[in-house]
């Protein structure tokens, strides 16, 4: 893409607001390193902060194309589905979900961005439960794994025609900071839960310790995939905007490589500054010398440092829990607005 990027510029989802000041500026894409530079600015009205402004839903498809062709997609592919730590991550979710509703056989699961299905399949495995996946990328769910066993579609939440009540669980594992309108999803999932169902966020926290410490270059933002940046307070009102009456359970993860790949972007840009638009490199000297620096400092600081920051509740990714009231709660209830919450 060598014209400018077309941009927008839409209303803040949670309050509809229009005021933003901003937060972050001169930030690049610095995984991929494709050309551009965006501002992150936060609302006036709720404090939530945006790429603002954004890429264009068709533009948008020219800063995901390399995270889902050859070598980069069969990686990750790989790790959600076949390494040990992706399932681990995989068992983690869903202790957190089970600790609030926990899932039976007789259970329908709902996994919102489900990629190449790596959850599904733990949740499913564990527990019987029924599983549907939903993602975007219709390269993901051609390759999803277990295919006969789960109920694969592409598209958004929005557009699902799945009637009230159709789901025990629906959860968004980093996926919700992608959504171009993140209320509207959280309040499909709410219509599309049963009474008493749970619906399940995790999304970078960008009141992380680390984010403050490493600005542009914490590897989260992934600017300008992800269109919204949440912190906890600011994630707990996009529920309440979409209808849901309280947040369960809310609390930061232990996120073992957010402080050494953060610190590898910064060094990766401030020693070598290769201009926008050049693909990453791994095969020279310096980058044999810094990845050597980088497995030191994850084991001597990374891993003490997120393990206190998950006790203190800063580290950088976040998940919560929301419940739809069960019937007889919602028997003298209002259903959620339609429309977004008004101006703080």
């Amino acid at each position: 893409m060598t014209a400018p990027v077309p941009l927008e510029s839409p209303p803040c989802p949670v309050c509809a607001g229009a005021r933003y000041r901003p937060t972050l500026t001169r930030v690049r894409d610095l995984v991929w390193r494709k050309p551009g530079e965006f501002t992150l600015a936060q609302c006036d009205g709720c404090g939530l902060v945006a790429t603002r402004p954004r890429p264009t839903p068709d533009a948008l498809g020219f800063y995901y194309e390399d995270a889902y062709s050859g070598e980069a997609e069969q990686g990750m592919r790989h790790f959600q589905t076949e390494s040990g730590l992706g399932k681990l991550i995989a068992r983690y979710r869903l202790g957190v979900l089970q600790k609030v509703r926990p899932l039976s056989a007789q259970d329908r699961l709902l996994d919102v961005g489900c990629s190449y299905g790596g959850f599904l399949r733990v949740a499913r495995e564990a527990t019987g439960c029924r599983t549907t996946g939903l993602d975007a990328d219709e390269g993901s769910i051609a390759q999803a794994v277990d295919q006969d066993a789960c109920d694969y579609r592409v598209g958004h939440l929005v557009d699902q025609p799945d009637g009230a009540g159709s789901f025990e669980c629906i959860t968004f594992f980093e996926s919700l900071e992608h959504h171009p309108e993140p209320v509207a999803a959280l309040r499909k999932a709410y219509a599309l839960l049963a009474p008493g169902g749970a619906c399940v966020v995790e999304v970078p926290n960008f009141g992380g310790f680390w984010r403050k410490v490493f600005g542009r270059y914490w590897l989260p933002l992934l600017t300008p995939q992800h269109l919204f940046h949440f912190t906890p307070a600011t994630l707990a009102r996009a529920f309440e905007a979409a209808g849901f009456p309280t947040v369960t359970r809310q609390h930061t993860m232990f996120y073992p490589l957010e402080g050494v790949a953060s610190l590898g972007l910064w060094l990766g840009k401030v020693l070598r500054s290769p201009p926008p638009g050049s693909p990453p490199s791994w095969r020279t000297p310096f980058d044999l010398v810094l990845v050597l620096l980088l497995v030191a400092l994850y084991f001597v600081v990374e891993v003490p440092s997120q393990a206190l920051l998950r006790l203190l509740n800063a580290s950088g990714h976040q998940i919560a829990v929301a419940r739809k009231p069960a019937a007889t709660q919602e028997a003298g209830s209002s259903p959620p607005d339609e429309g977004p919450a008004p101006t703080r």
